[in-house]
């Protein structure tokens, strides 16, 4: 029924060997605690790019919870099917077409690491059914193994909630932040690749969590950060009524994204997952969805990760059946949603490399100056963002099947860097109305209503601002949320 460790190894070897074109398998530097090697697979397609975005999924943290790696792998063949094929992937109610999983791959590194706990789940497979931790030899105790989700540099050894410094707990942190060679291997893929989603799939519980865990979330006050938080202690030293400060950008994105997860897999068959912060379900510390995160802000030379965590599958008031049910087929389903569904939110438009819609030499700092420093400090600029988030691979799938939108999108394109970079310069109407008509037959290809909305709302905004100078174009959209009115579009 679940995938041994050697199964697991064997199908991405094969896939490896098979796909070399698709696939690179790449052992991590450390082996397990008992020796075992722990493999990731790189997957990627298309030419260029060296830095690219990356997505990492790792599956098995916790032993028991052996749904998750088999659907990690599964994800993997169902997109080497389409990209290979040609044609969409489809879990029950929700399809994904085989232009936007063609953009997904050739934008896209996708790390995997099916299993990152392999001793793990060697023993819940052949001793006992309900371990959760790793097989560390906890010195001068009767007691084995280290939490790993417990075990990383995010206020590691602050034991309040479900977090605990004692060996004999299931969920002990270990004796010092990454003591365990499972949670440097993660660390590994994070400091040598170009990371900016991440996701640790769990099981159960059927929710979509996201930092903060170790408390509350504001962005009101700046000063409220972790890094100003004693380490260590093994105590509950989170004081009283903390609130842990959020960029508002990045928690309308862990919002964003996470709501499209959950609608995501509510349309694959009709389960209901909560999208909420760690805090939210119980306080933790040393957490890999926390940690990733909080890179970023430790050092800001790292690359700023998104961190989301999974829990797959509903309680069903039994821990053995929650965590490995009889038949995990549909459940499998709706963590291969979840996964495919937070891939293609991590695709972005202006960043994308060798695609022949952007001159990424031309005007794509202006685009992310504005993005970042002018409309994500406003809550309606932060709307327009993920209107622009929730279109753009839609978009780009159907411009890539048309030559002469191609082409329309590229002369858009430079259009827009233009007018950016230049001071006083004015959106002339002639521009306004040639991009309205573009995206209007945007719209009119687009078979999804929501798209179609969202395209609507920027073309009425457009209308509304042409012949203005930029810089009163960008101050109005900074100040008026966009008009998300339905409307009938005419088939083409």
């Amino acid at each position: 029924m679940y995938r041994t460790i050697a199964q697991l190894d064997s199908i991405t070897n094969l896939l490896a060997t098979w796909f070399p074109q698709v696939f690179t398998r790449v052992q991590l530097p450390e082996a397990s605690v008992e020796g075992r090697p722990v493999y990731a697979l790189r997957m990627r397609a298309g030419g260029g790019g060296a830095d690219r975005r990356g997505v990492l999924l790792v599956g098995g943290t916790h032993a028991r919870e052996l749904m998750n790696p088999d659907a990690i792998v599964e994800l993997a063949i169902d997109l080497l099917v389409s990209y290979s094929n040609g044609t969409p992937v489809t879990y029950g109610g929700r399809t994904w077409p085989a232009d936007e999983v063609n953009l997904i791959l050739e934008a896209l590194d996708i790390w995997l690491v099916p299993c990152s706990n392999p001793d793990g789940r060697n023993y819940v497979m052949t001793v006992n059914d309900l371990w959760r931790k790793n097989r560390r030899d906890n010195p001068n105790t009767a007691c084995d193994g280290v939490d790993l989700n417990r075990n990383l540099d995010l206020l590691w050894g602050v034991a309040q909630g479900n977090t605990s410094c004692s060996p004999c707990a299931d969920v002990y942190c270990g004796p010092s932040a990454f003591s365990e060679p499972e949670t440097r291997n993660i660390k590994h893929l994070l400091d040598t690749n170009r990371i900016v989603t991440f996701a640790d799939v769990h099981s159960y519980s059927e929710l979509v969590l996201h930092p903060w865990g170790h408390a509350t979330t504001q962005s009101v006050d700046i000063t409220k950060r972790f890094t100003g938080l004693p380490t260590g202690t093994c105590t509950p030293s989170v004081p009283a009524g903390y609130q842990e400060y959020m960029d508002p950008r990045d928690l309308k994105r862990f919002t964003a994204v996470g709501n499209q997860i959950v609608a995501d897999v509510a349309a694959v068959r009709g389960r209901h997952y909560t999208r909420e912060t760690g805090f939210d379900l119980y306080a933790t510390t040393g957490t890999h969805s926390d940690y990733v995160y909080s890179r970023h802000i430790a050092d800001p030379n790292l690359y700023k990760t998104y961190g989301f965590t999974f829990e797959t599958g509903p309680d069903t008031g039994d821990s053995r059946t929650s965590f490995h049910p009889a038949d995990p087929t549909l459940i499998k389903v709706d963590a291969r949603a979840a996964m495919l569904a937070l891939l293609h939110e991590s695709v972005c438009a202006i960043e994308l490399i060798g695609l022949p819609i952007f001159d990424s030499a031309t005007g794509l700092s202006a685009i992310r100056r504005v993005r970042d420093e002018l409309l994500a400090t406003t809550e309606a600029g932060r709307e327009w963002i993920a209107l622009f988030e929730r279109v753009q691979v839609p978009a780009i799938g159907i411009i890539l099947r048309d030559e002469k939108l191609t082409k329309s999108a590229a002369d858009l394109f430079r259009t827009v860097a233009q007018l950016l970079g230049e001071d006083g310069s004015v959106l002339p109407r002639h521009d306004a109305e040639r991009a309205s008509a573009f995206i209007g037959e945007l719209a009119n290809r687009s078979t999804s209503e929501t798209i179609q909305v969202d395209l609507e709302a920027l073309r009425r905004k457009l209308n509304q601002v042409a012949g203005r100078q930029t810089h009163k174009v960008i101050e109005a959209v900074m100040r008026r949320r966009p008009d998300r009115r339905r409307v009938k579009t005419t088939r083409g």
